[in-house]
């Protein structure tokens, strides 16, 4: 079986698509609000029978492998690769459609995973790196788990591995995982370090995040050393740990988010799989779209400050405006989770228990040290706390902690508000990939055609008495006159046309997708129309697609008389006028 086939009947496209979109079923498909256009009515459907989506707002179209490569903003060959893994299918070494510059990077980081783990396992070279992880409490499921592996102290070992594999120089420094010397050669970016691989959500290895080994650690030298942002690695698209925590993220619809991957690591390693971290970096737009992805519920374990002006503070800010439930994790003084959780367990689960919601925090925060009875401290409060809550996302959300901070300050909520006026609403810009002026537009003309054309696909006993009178040209789209011509092919062979009739007859793969669509169409719109509506519906449809298309043939007509007019082709004049008069009378009968 075709690869891509294969891959399609392995993974369903509800389930796959539902990681990424609230999914709400109606009658026999689904619905969401589309994610590549803003819209106030959801028009995205799923069909689980025709495995095909479709969204009647923006026009987009499509299947597995065209939703994947639109919301990931990938290429072809590396949605195949993605999804022949999750499928579990096996592609060919050199499988043509699956070789791109970006698999090539890809391959090269799963293959310098594995040379590094490998050497973190077995080499003399690695003594050092595995009595420090042991003392850092890391046990050998973990290690593996994460594949963390180590750089040896010399020059070129990865390198002469990775050209030994056959893959090229110019690719492998592509990758970020060499570096040219001034002699003209090359040289490993990682040496002496311990290596932690990181991955996508897809589970796929873009780049490397190292720590030098404390023994080797002085001023001149770097403690962290990442990969360089490549074609496969952008650290702001990236949650490290979010490949192995989604499902349970999803499962417990909550996600703890730490600063570092040691904190995701000992996280996970003591069983709360929910863990993912930033890397040391401010939250960015992609990365808040992946964790809403899975829940709407944030668990942050890492100190806040109040002002907002920090880069933690400014993530935070994101996360409200973008109504998340965002708590925070109380951590001991002067710890991080990962010292937390293995000096005291039990401490670390009392305070999972009991997260603090952000805005309660802040108040606490604000609170601190405060006499309520001095103006002076009643305002610095109010300075503080009415910008974070006018950050809110949620207007109901907004007004709940404005009548707090009233009962709190014994402060009038009107003069609040008024306060509240003059501060600066935050733009984050979450707007989508496609705004509404510049949706696709498509002719009315266009949608009846496909309509008519959904109609007689999925309603056999309509279709007989139109197809007789159908003519091609009446449609204005190819894919439509192409489509109707199969519908024709199949209706003289067999009266049901079912999926597997169509494909039999279908070349192209759009031409594929787009008779899933019309199948689309027709469900969702008619599936409860009585044959006599069906009959009256069509009726109309074909009517108003004839009168356009005899309008159109009387233009021709007519410029075709104005030629013949100007040669004084009396004879050519009588025949034209024949037809113009016999269209005319035609249109007439349309109306």
């Amino acid at each position: 079986m075709d690869p891509v086939e294969e891959i399609k009947s392995k993974i369903d496209l509800v389930d796959f698509i539902s990681e990424y979109l609230e999914l709400k079923q109606t009658g026999m498909n689904f619905r969401a609000s589309c994610p590549f256009h803003s819209e106030k009515t959801p028009s995205f459907f799923v069909s689980p029978e025709r495995q095909i989506w479709h969204c009647f707002g923006c026009q987009k179209t499509g299947d597995i492998f065209s939703f994947i490569q639109e919301i990931e903003g990938i290429d072809f060959p590396e949605a195949l690769r993605i999804l022949a893994q999750r499928a579990g299918v096996k592609l060919e070494k050199f499988e043509r459609q699956a070789v791109s510059q970006k698999t090539k990077i890809l391959d090269i980081c799963y293959w310098s995973a594995e040379f590094y783990h490998k050497v973190l396992l077995e080499s003399s070279l690695a003594e050092v790196a595995r009595k420090y992880l042991k003392e850092r409490g890391l046990n050998k499921k973990i290690i593996a788990d994460f594949k963390i592996g180590f750089a040896p102290d010399k020059w070129d070992t990865l390198f002469k591995f990775l050209i030994k594999r056959g893959f090229k120089e110019a690719d492998i420094e592509a990758a970020g995982l060499i570096s040219k010397s001034s002699k003209g050669g090359f040289y490993d970016r990682f040496r002496n370090r311990i290596i932690f691989p990181i991955a996508d959500s897809h589970d796929q290895i873009v780049g490397f995040t190292s720590r030098i080994l404390p023994s080797a650690e002085d001023e001149k030298t770097a403690k962290y050393i990442n990969t360089p942002e490549t074609l496969v690695y952008n650290k702001g698209r990236i949650l490290y740990g979010l490949n192995k925590a989604k499902l349970v993220a999803k499962k417990e619809n909550q996600i703890i988010l730490t600063e570092g991957n040691m904190d995701v690591i000992a996280c996970h390693q003591f069983g709360f799989e929910n863990t993912v971290c930033t890397s040391g970096t401010a939250l960015t737009q992609e990365q808040i779209k992946l964790l809403q992805r899975f829940t709407q519920n944030i668990i942050l374990a890492f100190d806040v400050d109040l002002a907002g002006q920090t880069a933690t503070g400014r993530s935070i800010d994101m996360l409200l405006q973008q109504g998340l439930e965002v708590k925070i994790l109380k951590l001991e003084q002067g710890k991080d989770p990962d010292e937390f959780i293995r000096n005291d367990l039990k401490g670390w689960k009392k305070s999972l228990e009991n997260p603090q919601p952000i805005m309660e925090y802040y108040f606490s925060l604000a609170l601190q040290d405060k006499d309520l009875k001095k103006i002076g401290d009643k305002k610095e409060i109010s300075r503080l706390i009415l910008p974070i809550i006018n950050k809110l996302g949620d207007p109901v959300e907004k007004d709940l902690w404005l009548k707090k901070l009233s009962a709190d300050l014994n402060v009038s909520e009107i003069s609040l508000r008024e306060a509240l006026k003059g501060i600066k609403q935050p733009n984050y810009n979450y707007g989508k990939t496609v705004s509404e002026n510049k949706i696709e537009k498509i002719s009315r003309e266009q949608r009846v055609g496909e309509i008519f054309a959904a109609l007689l696909l999925i309603y056999p006993d309509q279709r007989e008495s139109f197809l007789k009178n159908v003519v091609l040209d009446m449609f204005p789209e190819t894919k439509i006159q192409e489509a109707i011509k199969i519908i024709k092919d199949c209706h003289q062979e067999n009266k049901k046309i079912d999926s597997q009739e169509v494909k039999e007859k279908i070349k192209e793969k759009d031409l594929d997708n787009y008779f899933r669509y019309l199948y689309l169409l027709g469900e969702n719109d008619f599936k409860d129309f009585s044959p006599l509506e069906l009959e009256k519906e069509l009726d109309c449809l074909f009517l108003y697609l004839k009168e356009k298309y005899l309008n159109r043939r009387l233009r021709i007509l007519t410029q075709e008389l104005k030629e013949e007019e100007k040669k004084e082709d009396q004879e050519a004049i009588k025949k034209i006028s024949l037809k113009i008069i016999k269209i005319s009378r035609e249109i007439a009968t349309c109306k």
